[in-house]
């Protein structure tokens, strides 16, 4: 097959659904922690990496390791439940900019054209940088309500998802370690559409220039912020300074240089949790849709991430069984 690879970062506590494609690449994020590997596919605990950082890199310790272990023409990068569309149609999104599925099938998996390798690699060939689209910031709530720029919509997450000092040590460390970046991390800054959760496809020279842009900044985070007292949310800090870094990447590509761009449509998949049967199925749309309603209610008060969530979890994970949360597919 092609030199095109999108490597999809998968959980280890979730026995997702895989696409079955060869231009994605299912690969365990975390996988240093998981000896047993019920899914059956590669980690990224080999090689040059940093899988024991999958508490506060999440995804990024996937994107590490294809960038220092993997050779392709085209690098992407997904979650085990966002993907981009290839559907030649449009869709309905949600106040987040994406569309919203509540259960991965094979027929969801299908609609959004994730099955069709051979019409999937005509179309990346012809671009440079396949994206998702903007978000316009002031459709996308956070714990201070809605905001008009994006960083005001990040400020809204400080103390939730990390602390106020967070924001001024990224742009200091831009300006120190990658100032050809500053003027654009300003403007993507103030301005009101989001690029978020790191789904991408680039030409292998883009992403290395991202890695190389985000990972410094990244371990230099990491190394001065003190997260004494911190939340199991706030520990991602990292990872949530890797998102922006990334949206502030592609601002700059994107409006400063010449590149074949294509924005596609993301999609998110509410439960990715392997199907049994019909019966099955049915049970697990139930629980997006009670999910999707319980979250309209419980989010304004207690925003994911907030101390109040946070001990909410820890009695949810205490009291039920492993088993009925993996039928639930519940992320508090």
């Amino acid at each position: 097959m092609s030199g095109i690879k999108i490597f999809v970062s998968h959980r280890i506590d979730i026995n997702s659904e895989l696409v079955d494609n060869p231009l994605y690449v299912p690969v365990r994020c975390g996988a240093v922690f998981d000896s047993q590997n019920p899914m059956g596919i590669p980690g990224e605990d080999t090689g040059d990496n940093i899988s024991d950082r999958r508490m506060s890199f999440c995804e990024f310790t996937v994107q590490y390791w294809a960038w220092k272990n993997v050779q392709a023409e085209y690098y992407g990068l997904c979650h085990y439940r966002r993907y981009l569309s290839f559907a030649p149609k449009r869709f309905k999104i949600d106040e987040a900019g994406m569309i919203y599925v509540p259960v991965m099938t094979e027929g969801s998996k299908r609609k959004y054209g994730l099955l069709n390798a051979r019409a999937m690699e005509q179309e990346i060939r012809d671009y440079d940088i396949l994206v998702s689209e903007y978000a316009p910031v002031k459709n996308i709530p956070t714990p201070r309500g809605k905001q008009e720029t994006v960083r005001a919509m990040w400020e809204a997450h400080e103390g939730v998802f990390f602390d106020d000092k967070a924001i001024e040590l990224l742009f200091r460390l831009i300006d120190e370690s990658a100032p050809e970046y500053s003027a654009s991390a300003r403007e993507y800054f103030a301005g009101g559409l989001h690029r978020g959760y790191n789904c991408y496809i680039l030409k292998r020279d883009l992403f290395f220039r991202l890695c190389e842009f985000q990972f410094p900044i990244m371990f230099e985070v990491e190394r001065r912020l003190d997260t004494t007292g911190y939340t199991q949310t706030m520990r991602r800090t990292p990872a949530f300074l890797g998102e922006m870094l990334y949206g502030i990447f592609i601002y700059h590509i994107t409006t400063r240089e010449q590149w074949r761009v294509k924005q596609l449509q993301l999609v998110y998949f509410r439960d990715t949790g392997r199907l049994k049967n019909s019966g099955d199925l049915f049970k697990r749309v139930v629980w997006a849709w009670i999910d999707l309603m319980l979250r309209a209610i419980i989010d304004p008060i207690m925003p994911k991430g907030s101390r109040q969530r946070e001990f909410l979890k820890k009695i949810y994970y205490r009291v039920t069984p492993a088993k009925q949360r993996g039928v639930a597919n519940i992320e508090l």
